[in-house]
């Protein structure tokens, strides 16, 4: 690995030797590479800088030493200094974490975006991926809404934004003189009333529970497949040792080992392409057996370590090994940027980059959720005219643009439109004008005279870049575009190619 390893966690989360982190741990330790621990509270207290208070993994590491690595005194790691950062730290989040984990993105490779682990912590998120794949689900934190919801579909399970561990998930049945809700870890609780009921689940946060219908096959266990990049390493199934419905480690499941059947192999090549455009490379899918005898989606986790040294175990396997050794991978590839046209394998990754411009704000005119299949739309009218880019680096695609006709009127055939957008945390290297400069090359060729770039004014930093590429200011829509309430006006930008 040419540069450091920098882990953060909570030792104290994992008091056990055979705890899933402190076995990575000690297998990062035991490697070549020089490791470095950072405790998930003191990173969420540090201030910005070009360094972080860290200590060094010694070798070999034992269970006591990782579970004394927060009371050693740390010496400041330069960022640059780190190849690679994964950190592991369990729900909930202190309030700013993944913030300040973000805010480290443009300095650090993280194993698992931080940006991305926030967008995947949306109670919405999985039924948008993998919807076709779970059961019948619901994100709402209205009673109405809810209430039929479990009229349709009976007993259900909701489950608790940020929480791990089964902490957060309950299931609800109805009965002739209210509901009832039981969990794991607490004692069945009886309300009257949904409304009481669904506020203290919440417990203060307005953030929608999710709601699932509860599967009667949930008692033959729940398959853990752990996968890596899009690799299958392998899968066992936990199981509650008393036969209750959650199987969970962290309440008492029992591993054995599984099978991967053609049900789960389609579910994960249907959705994990979507985790890796995102930068969410380490994945463990959560599978039930749904009405029909039939493995399901119930969850997929991101960044998670557990199931490696359960492989391991299980299988005598080389599971860690292969985690340890694609980390170094991932460590090692150059930075190369290189502007391609955009393949279907890319539509993912197109697609979360303008979502995030989207969910910024003051970006574009869209508000909408935009998939793989939008940027499919793009390109299906096959026009030799029109180019969609893409900016890949570290085998990553971290920006994309594209020229499209500006209209098909006979009198504007050649005149093209263009735009570009960037990883929000790959922005000011230079990706942007690598793919603009294409783009009017491209246009150049084909006998484009004319280049027209639309820009909302509350983006000055975008008037500013195609500017700086030839584009010039010939007038501004005022008042033009409405979107959360808010007015904006468009900047209309042109560039003559003759």
């Amino acid at each position: 690995m040419r540069g450091d390893l920098l882990l953060i966690c909570d030792p104290s989360s994992y008091p056990t030797a055979d705890s899933d982190v402190a076995g990575f741990y000690k297998a990062v330790a035991a490697g070549s590479t020089t490791s470095w621990h950072v405790s998930s509270s003191a990173f969420a207290s540090s201030t910005a800088g070009c360094t972080l208070p860290a200590v060094r993994l010694q070798q070999p590491l034992h269970q006591a030493d990782f579970l004394q690595l927060d009371s050693r005194s740390p010496t400041a790691l330069p960022l640059n200094q780190v190849s690679a950062a994964f950190c592991r730290t369990l729900k909930p989040f202190r309030d700013g974490y993944l913030n300040r984990l973000q805010s480290l993105e443009p300095s650090l490779r993280f194993l698992n975006r931080p940006s991305s682990k926030k967008r995947q912590m949306e109670a919405v998120f999985l039924n948008e991926v993998a919807g076709s794949f779970t059961p019948p689900t619901l994100c709402s934190c209205d009673p109405e809404t809810i209430e039929r919801f479990i009229a349709d579909h009976g007993t259900v399970v909701a489950k608790r934004n940020n929480s791990t561990q089964a902490q957060g998930v309950f299931r609800i049945q109805r009965t002739t003189s209210g509901w009832i809700t039981d969990h794991v870890h607490e004692a069945e609780r009886a309300d009257t009333s949904l409304p009481e009921l669904l506020k203290a689940l919440q417990q203060g946060s307005e953030e929608p529970l999710q709601f699932s219908r509860f599967l009667r096959g949930t008692t033959a266990g729940d398959k853990r497949v752990v996968v890596v990049d899009g690799t299958i390493l392998g899968a066992f199934r936990r199981r509650s040792k008393h036969g209750h419905w959650v199987n969970n480690r962290a309440a008492g499941g029992h591993c054995v080992a599984d099978t991967i059947g053609d049900d789960e192999r389609i579910a994960i090549a249907s959705t994990w392409p979507t985790y890796r455009a995102m930068g969410l490379r380490i994945l463990g899918y959560d599978f039930l057996k749904n009405d029909c005898g039939r493995w399901c989606i119930s969850e997929i986790n991101a960044g998670n370590v557990g199931g490696f040294m359960r492989l391991d175990a299980l299988y005598q396997s080389n599971a860690m090994a292969h985690l340890l050794a694609w980390i170094q991978d991932f460590s090692e590839r150059p930075s190369a940027l290189k502007v391609r046209p955009a393949q279907t394998s890319d539509h993912a990754a197109i697609a979360w980059i303008y979502q995030q411009a989207i969910d910024a704000g003051g970006i574009t005119m869209d508000d909408r959720r935009f998939g793989s299949e939008d940027v499919a739309l793009k390109q299906a009218g096959g026009d030799p005219r029109e180019l969609l880019l893409v900016a890949e680096d570290r085998n990553e695609v971290v920006g994309w643009g594209e020229l499209k006709r500006y209209s098909d009127r006979a009198g504007y055939q050649y005149t093209a439109e263009t735009s570009v957008y960037v990883h929000q945390s790959e922005r000011s290297r230079g990706i942007g004008s690598s793919i603009q400069r294409q783009l009017i090359q491209r246009a150049k060729q084909q006998g484009d005279c004319h280049l027209v770039a639309k820009v909302v004014a509350s983006n000055p930093d975008s008037v500013a870049f195609h500017q700086q590429h030839g584009y010039r200011i010939v007038g501004t829509q005022q008042r033009i575009g409405q979107l959360r309430n808010t007015w904006f006006d468009v900047v209309i930008l042109e560039l003559n190619l003759r």
